[in-house]
């Protein structure tokens, strides 16, 4: 009879120390192995992008009867394919070394019509020194004026819509 009157604590309840270690490291290796997964397949989804557009590019580039059997064009190919790869993984906000070049060389200048324009500057990456000093005063102003537009990308309409 005394023992019908005993409530029994919940046995699942009942935590050591030891039991509270163990699911603090399932619940952090849980974290990293669920990281680790996201990270692969954001690279499984950057790399199949690049490939698609990658494609669809080089097909563009045969219609346009370039010669894509060129070994410069291969080079040249890698080298815009890498940086869209450097692009896509930005937007992931995975770093990429072709993001450094970008950095490095391009730079934003915003208009007062508030448009951005890029302005690339190879001189950043290239090993030739730039010229310092003008021969005239006449080639001078118009250096300026041609290194004041030369490079510059504006697009066409807002690329945010």
């Amino acid at each position: 009879m005394a023992d019908d009157k005993i409530i029994q604590f919940p046995k699942n309840r009942i935590v050591n120390d030891r039991t509270r270690e163990l699911d603090a490291q399932r619940k952090k290796m849980g974290e990293k192995v669920a990281k680790q997964i996201q990270q692969q397949q954001t690279k499984q989804f950057v790399e199949t992008a690049v490939d698609d557009i990658s494609m669809n590019l080089l097909k563009s580039f045969v219609d346009l009867a370039m010669k894509t059997n060129n070994p410069t064009f291969t080079k040249d190919l890698a080298l815009l394919v890498d940086v869209m790869r450097g692009l896509i993984y930005r937007d992931f906000g995975v770093s990429h070394p072709a993001q450094k070049l970008a950095d490095k060389m391009v730079k934003l200048k915003t208009n007062k019509a508030g448009t951005v324009s890029a302005k690339l500057d190879y001189a950043q990456v290239l090993e030739k020194p730039a010229m310092t000093k003008p021969i005239s005063k006449d080639i001078d102003k118009e250096l300026k004026d041609v290194n004041d537009t030369l490079g510059f990308f504006e697009p066409d309409g807002n690329l945010d819509d």
